[in-house]
């Protein structure tokens, strides 16, 4: 369970009441606009051209869309995440209700009714940002989840043996996708990252994690370097990864209490940051190879911590 944050969060208001975020424009036959040249219909060999193109669904005020079925699913079965609204293709209408009825009544009754979409209208739902939704016939429209104060992330985790992840100013949202999965698969308790020059919550992030968004706690700072100190405070030890390391990442599992931190690809941890840490960890590849993925690089290194 995520550390519940210490401020109020506005209540949702019902999107069946209120669904003025679905903005779809409709291109007609209609002759008499400026710049239309739709053909008319009739003539020797004419063919009728009066086809409606819808453009995709809006998300919320404020919100975005999640697309897929473990994305989507991940966040139905969250009892944190608002839902402004459902969109489902017919193909993917049975296997949508499946998914809905494992939820507890309650999550049921609070959940906005699924509408019926064409899935040419779900294929541009990603925006100008990605070529196409790989949607599986399902999305939600959302609003991000409320992140826990650092403070209140401490105090959950209290003094048992745990693993987090620190991000130094990495920005692509599909890299930090890739580091919730693995987050997610290896027992981390969170992830600490900026509140600048860090992706905000949007749908290639909650894509690519494959629902660990709705498990793993994003928690935002706005001083790294005062996050490591309150960490080390409450006996956290703080390892970054770097590639001229003095330790191997393999003794990342001799630690109870480990964070982890990652820095950008390219330029790695900033001088701060590295001072800051405990101990610089490296992972050894071949002298030929230039360097890692930075969320693969995470994952061998929660590997190793898991000991």
């Amino acid at each position: 369970m995520s550390p519940k944050s210490s401020k109020k969060r506005p209540k949702a208001k019902s999107p069946g009441k209120n669904p003025p975020f679905e903005h779809s424009k409709a291109t007609s036959g209609t002759s008499g606009r400026s710049g239309s040249k739709t053909p008319r219909r009739g003539g020797s060999g004419g063919q009728n051209s009066d086809i409606q193109v819808k453009a995709a669904p809006k998300p919320p005020q404020g919100g975005y869309f999640l697309w897929g079925r473990h994305a989507v699913a991940a966040a139905l079965a969250n009892a944190d995440r608002r839902i402004a609204a459902l969109y489902v293709t017919d193909d993917s209408q049975d296997s949508f209700d499946d998914m809905r009825k494992t939820l507890p009544n309650i999550r049921q009754a609070e959940l906005p009714e699924a509408r019926s979409i064409d899935r040419r209208r779900l294929d541009a739902i990603g925006g100008h940002d990605t070529e196409k939704a790989v949607h599986q016939g399902m999305a939600a429209a959302v609003w991000p989840l409320e992140p826990p104060h650092l403070d209140d992330f401490l105090a959950h985790i209290e003094d048992r043996r745990v693993r987090i992840i620190m991000l130094d100013q990495i920005s692509d949202p599909r890299n930090v996708g890739a580091i919730l999965r693995s987050a997610r698969a290896f027992g981390c308790a969170g992830i600490i990252t900026t509140h600048r020059n860090a992706p905000e919550e949007n749908g290639a992030l909650a894509r690519t994690a494959t629902g660990a968004l709705e498990h793993i706690p994003i928690i935002r700072v706005v001083n790294l370097a005062r996050a490591i100190e309150s960490l080390q405070d409450h006996d956290v030890t703080v390892a970054g990864l770097a590639g001229d390391g003095n330790m191997d990442v393999s003794a990342l599992a001799d630690f109870p209490r480990l964070a982890i931190m990652l820095g950008a690809e390219g330029p790695g941890l900033r001088r701060l940051s590295r001072e800051h840490c405990d101990h610089l960890v490296r992972i050894n590849i071949a002298d030929d190879a230039d360097s890692l993925n930075v969320s693969i690089a995470a994952a061998i290194a929660l590997y190793a911590a898991k000991g």
